[in-house]
């Protein structure tokens, strides 16, 4: 494959937990950081992805910005110490090596859970905030659409994703197994972001949990995604009464979104 492209990739694999959320990008952050890489080390064909399980940096140069990529950042997440993070880092040289890497990333293949459905959301995501930057070249274009075109194909032709095609399915798996010899578990989900949501709504679907409480830090939300999925079944607990909730609930699944 005759082209530039490369990839920097800190992940589950070989980064834990505690390294991951020091270096994880909220939206904003990943905005900032497509044109901060745009304009200081112009670097085109550019993609920032960034979730709980990983934070990457696909790009097109025809040098190995690998290094400058992490100290860029750690100046944005002010880590001047993340160059000594190098080592919890792959990096992907090779245009095929890299374009592979993003293929198994997007279609759920380099998942926790194999299949996640979850994943290919964020690259979309990802690339509308490369197409807003305008950082995308015709190469970057090409191989995201061939990618979603695939992922497609996937959805429609295979039983690739059958089963726990996600991390919140698979969290509502492990507590029916955990549940099991449980009356009428007590189940309390705290925070309601994307995970969380997810949850929510598998929850909600299931018929072996009857008492469900929801709590978030903005207790309209919780209000809304009650409504949404079940109406008048979903209990709400406030935030500032979740020492209490905590205490009542026989089951706690936890997704609170740490600052970033």
């Amino acid at each position: 494959m005759s082209h530039s492209f490369k990839a920097v990739s800190l992940s589950f694999r070989n980064a834990p937990l505690a390294i991951r959320e020091l270096l994880a990008l909220d939206e904003a952050a990943c905005r900032r950081f497509l044109t901060q890489l745009r304009s200081e080390l112009h670097l085109s064909d550019l993609l920032v992805l960034s979730t709980c399980n990983r934070t990457e940096i696909y790009y097109a140069h025809d040098d190995d910005y690998s290094a400058a990529i992490i100290r860029a950042l750690g100046e944005l997440k002010q880590r001047p110490d993340a160059g000594s993070f190098a080592a919890y880092f792959d990096v992907y040289l090779e245009a095929e090596t890299a374009t592979r890497h993003l293929f198994e990333v997007a279609l759920g293949l380099d998942a926790q859970v194999v299949g996640d459905m979850q994943i290919i959301n964020q690259v979309k995501q990802a690339y509308q905030w490369t197409a807003d930057a305008d950082a995308a070249g015709p190469f970057l274009h090409r191989l995201l659409h061939t990618i979603f075109f695939a992922n497609k194909r996937v959805q429609q032709e295979t039983s690739f994703r059958d089963g726990a095609a996600s991390m919140s399915y698979a969290a509502l798996e492990l507590v029916e197994e955990l549940t099991a010899d449980v009356a009428s578990p007590r189940v309390l989900v705290v925070g309601l972001g994307e995970i969380g949501s997810d949850v929510c709504r598998h929850l909600a679907d299931s018929k072996s949990f009857s008492s469900v409480t929801l709590c978030n830090r903005t207790r309209f939300r919780a209000e809304g995604l009650a409504a949404e999925f079940a109406p008048g079944q979903l209990r709400i607990a406030d935030f500032d009464n979740l020492a209490e909730a905590l205490r009542e609930a026989d089951v706690i699944i936890s997704s609170i979104n740490r600052e970033t």
